[in-house]
């Protein structure tokens, strides 16, 4: 990675403007080992403290895993980004923080309790919570949201392809958590693990949904055509809105390993032969566009499919 990496806290930023307007709540480093967006945040803070541009409400952002961030990993000893539950939560936040045996569960509990402290003066409908996250596959790029104006209206604002049915088909997710809080709430995929190219579009991006969330107009914006124009040349022949139909999940005893070259968004047919596990081959049980391809040790999901709402 071009940049230095350093991170001394949990909070990586607070920004209050000069107007009232929403909170704009981000997340970094749920997955430790996807660091481009914790860089991202640090140079709009940089910029936002240099410029002191006209802003309406809050942007606060928060490193998620910060154990696995320091070792460079997905995680430590579970998915930190699947146990976003409240029964899970519930049960996290009861026990005493020293009686965690789980090194996820106590980044978890310690991340609620921060996240808490700045959102509990909010309405839930005046905060844009935003989740940022790499992909193993070589390229593309894309955003998780759910059914809702404002939520799609937010999530366009990226001028990249539209993840819809998450909630189907993958569970305990934080983004999840927060939809159902009541927040416009998404997720962002901006490119490869440890891309530099990774850091601009995690940039670009959160300033495109700064604008979009009402928090700053786009001429003060910094470089607002050249961003705008990044987002757009990465996805020109992506789909607009697609519903996610299938993932596969697996368990470390399965042994999965991807088939090489996938991307994300490639067309794949059913009965495809996507890779191999202890059964022998795994094929694709529907036709459809690949998402996700796992190219990395760590993982509970193998890929994912989705489909565009016509079914193509």
């Amino acid at each position: 990675m071009e940049e230095e990496f350093v991170i001394e806290d949990r909070v990586i930023g607070k920004y209050r403007g000069d107007q009232p307007g929403k909170l704009f709540l981000c997340v970094a480093g749920i997955h430790g080992n996807e660091r481009t967006g914790i860089i991202a945040l640090q140079r709009v803070f940089a910029s936002l403290e240099e410029h002191k541009p006209s802003f309406a409400g809050r942007m606060i952002a928060v490193a998620g895993n910060l154990t696995a961030i320091e070792e460079n990993t997905r995680y430590i000893d579970i998915d930190l980004n699947r146990i976003w539950n409240k029964e899970q939560i519930d049960e996290i936040n009861k026990t005493e923080f020293e009686d965690l045996d789980c090194n996820e569960h106590r980044e978890m509990k310690a991340l609620m309790k921060q996240l808490d402290t700045f959102t509990f003066v909010d309405t839930p409908r005046n905060i844009v919570f935003v989740d940022l996250h790499n992909t193993s596959a070589a390229e593309g790029m894309f955003t998780f949201t759910f059914e809702g104006e404002t939520n799609y209206e937010v999530a366009s604002a990226l001028h990249i392809p539209v993840i819809t049915g998450l909630d189907k088909s993958l569970q305990g997710t934080a983004v999840e958590f927060f939809a159902k809080r009541g927040y416009c709430s998404l997720a962002f995929e901006g490119g490869p693990l440890g891309d530099p190219k990774s850091i601009d579009i995690h940039e670009a991006g959160i300033w495109m949904l700064l604008e979009a969330s009402g928090c700053m107009a786009k001429d003060n914006i910094p470089n607002y055509e050249s961003h705008k124009e990044l987002m757009q040349s990465n996805t020109e022949d992506s789909p607009d809105v697609v519903d996610l139909i299938y993932v596969h999940n697996i368990k470390e005893e399965d042994n999965f390993k991807m088939n090489p070259g996938y991307r994300n968004f490639q067309r794949i047919e059913e009965g495809e032969v996507l890779g191999q596990d202890v059964n022998g081959d795994v094929k694709a049980p529907h036709a459809g566009y690949i998402m996700m391809p796992l190219y990395q040790k760590q993982g509970d999901e193998g890929f994912f499919i989705t489909q565009d709402p016509q079914g193509n």
